[in-house]
């Protein structure tokens, strides 16, 4: 295989987004790495196996949405790779459903060292990323992908990460992880806005379609709203450190994405980048949300 090769999977894999997935296991995980039974083991291969399951995803996305006609030249929703005949779709479903046989492999390997739960919780993600646009469920066409992508990238990630070290829930592991969902799930909602006209045609439901655009609008800025509004709650009631507040560093890339939206018309190529704009926002905030974490332990 060749650089080039190499160079065009991962571009089908869309870096920009394996901080969704990443963040949330690693919020998880250093709340308990206090504890004497940390294992850093655990925690090297659980990054490697959520890195190996959203590129999965990301690329059977790819393969699904051109089976399904949702990605043509005209549309921006995809790496491209498919629709510009850079992969053919066999490479893509191939590479896609490798990646999801290596990363349940690695859940596998985790399961059977800490107990069911995990692997319950990697049945769980692997099969609603699989579906999230695999036949028959089809989630993200339905109209629901906005709620199934707040669920897994925050709570269900978060709280898997924490119980891989501890074997327990707690409050703490949950709150933590609503934040970054929101971001997340503004990332797919920036997507779906900018898609909304090509979605219509190609006969999918979206949240942006349900309720149409001006509303969409206001929905992804409720939803980076409510991500500094839930941080300032958590820190008030102390289930994050003060130090948590240099997330409010990211304020001014936030009021940019939003005002960009704002004043985008009805075009949606002066927001053709919006979702990798948001993909930023996330991957800022969190590892300065993780960061803060680190240094509370230190100082």
């Amino acid at each position: 295989m060749t650089i080039e090769k190499i160079k065009l999977f991962i571009r089908a894999s869309r870096p920009f987004s394996l901080t969704a997935s990443a963040i949330p296991v690693v919020l998880g995980e250093i709340l308990a790495l206090k504890e004497p039974n940390f294992n850093l083991e655990y925690f090297t291969l659980s990054i490697i196996a959520i890195v190996f399951l959203q590129a999965s995803v990301n690329l059977l996305n790819d393969h699904d949405d051109f089976i399904n006609k949702v990605d043509t030249k005209e549309s921006h929703s995809s790496s491209g790779v498919v629709v510009e005949g850079l992969l053919t779709l066999k490479e893509v479903y191939r590479s896609g459903i490798l990646l999801l046989i290596l990363g349940c492999l690695i859940g596998l390997f985790l399961a059977y060292n800490v107990g069911i739960m995990i692997l319950i919780l990697g049945i769980v993600g692997a099969l609603c990323g699989y579906f999230y646009t695999g036949k028959p469920l089809m989630i993200k066409y339905r109209g629901l992908g906005a709620p199934l992508v707040f669920i897994i990238f925050g709570p269900l990630m978060t709280l898997g990460g924490y119980y891989l070290q501890m074997q327990e829930f707690t409050v703490q592991s949950f709150l933590i992880s609503i934040p970054t969902a929101l971001l997340t799930t503004a990332i797919l909602h920036a997507n779906d806005i900018r898609d909304i006209n090509h979605d219509k045609k190609a006969g999918i439901k979206t949240l942006s379609i349900s309720i149409g655009y001006k509303k969409a609008q206001k929905v992804y800025s409720s939803l980076i709203i409510l991500s500094y509004i839930s941080l300032i709650i958590m820190i008030v009631f102390k289930y994050i450190p003060y130090l948590s507040l240099i997330c409010l560093l990211t304020v001014l890339a936030a009021i940019k994405n939003i005002n960009k939206l704002r004043t985008s018309g009805d075009s949606s190529s002066n927001i053709a980048e919006l979702d990798k704009e948001s993909g930023k926002l996330q991957g800022q905030f969190g590892i300065l949300l993780i960061l803060s974490i680190l240094l509370s332990y230190i100082l």
